[in-house]
């Protein structure tokens, strides 16, 4: 049975301009659904075609009647629940549907028979696949999960220029405090950085050096100084001893005339 293309062409001319017909008032209420259903009622508004509302089933959205019931391409389906009935299917104007109470190790069977004829399925199963191809899309998937579980070894990141306000210096502190957070070892070129620093101290070390002389030389005025004022306090303690010593004699002198007087 061929089928003129250009029946074909109308139906789908026909299928595009078709509206989508849904259940009165599905779209007002949640627990009415959008299939189909007929509306009865004597005040009906879809019923009475009334304007702004959505339309009715009716006979003039059907396609052409010889094109009922055919696929796309214009085939018909047939359909089939073992491996003997695809002896009886014309390839030319017929297409194969397995049924849905048959097992996969049927579907299997089905269509490696059905592409050795080369029948066309049209709901061939994702399991319905040869037995050879089987064991190696599990060997395939089994290396996957094996290469998914094995660390792979990150690549060291690529440093971009630092457009921040920062100096040399501080990045290169930040750096280095990454490092030791990561407990990775410091960088050579880190090394050469720090080590210029050191070269620089060295004159102010000399500096130091000429400046200790002075230090010392201050001391010895200072011991000099204490010498001087303790011998004045020995000549001035002298002095106060030999004059309180008189004055002691002076007052027993005139004690004693006092006595003999009276």
């Amino acid at each position: 049975m061929t089928v003129d293309k250009r029946l074909l062409r109308v139906r789908e001319k026909v299928r595009k301009s078709r509206p989508k017909f849904r259940r009165q008032e599905s779209w007002r209420y949640k627990r009415l659904k959008t299939g189909w259903r007929k509306p009865i009622g004597i005040d009906n508004s879809m019923r009475h075609h009334k304007r702004g509302i959505p339309t009715i089933v009716r006979v003039g959205f059907r396609g052409p009647k010889a094109t009922r019931g055919l696929t796309r391409t214009g085939k018909v389906e047939v359909l089939i629940h073992n491996t003997n009935d695809l002896d009886a299917i014309e390839k030319e104007t017929q297409v194969v549907r397995i049924a849905s109470t048959v097992g996969t190790r049927k579907k299997v069977a089905i269509t490696n028979k059905a592409d050795e004829l080369e029948i066309k399925i049209i709901n061939r199963p994702e399991e319905a696949l040869t037995f050879a191809t089987i064991s190696e899309i599990s060997e395939e998937l089994l290396l996957e999960e094996e290469d998914k579980k094995e660390p792979k070894d990150k690549a060291p990141r690529k440093k971009k220029p630092s457009k921040s306000s920062l100096t040399q210096k501080e990045i290169e502190e930040l750096d280095r405090i990454e490092a030791e957070l990561a407990g990775k070892p410091t960088p050579r070129k880190k090394t050469t950085t720090t080590k210029k620093p050191t070269t620089t101290k060295k004159p102010p070390a000399k500096k130091s050096t000429t400046k200790k002389p002075a230090t010392k030389a201050t001391p010895k005025k200072s011991t000099a100084a204490p010498k001087k004022t303790t011998t004045k306090k020995t000549s001035s303690s002298k002095s106060s001893g030999t004059k309180s010593t008189s004055s002691k004699k002076s007052t027993t002198t005139k004690k004693a005339t006092t006595k003999k007087s009276k």
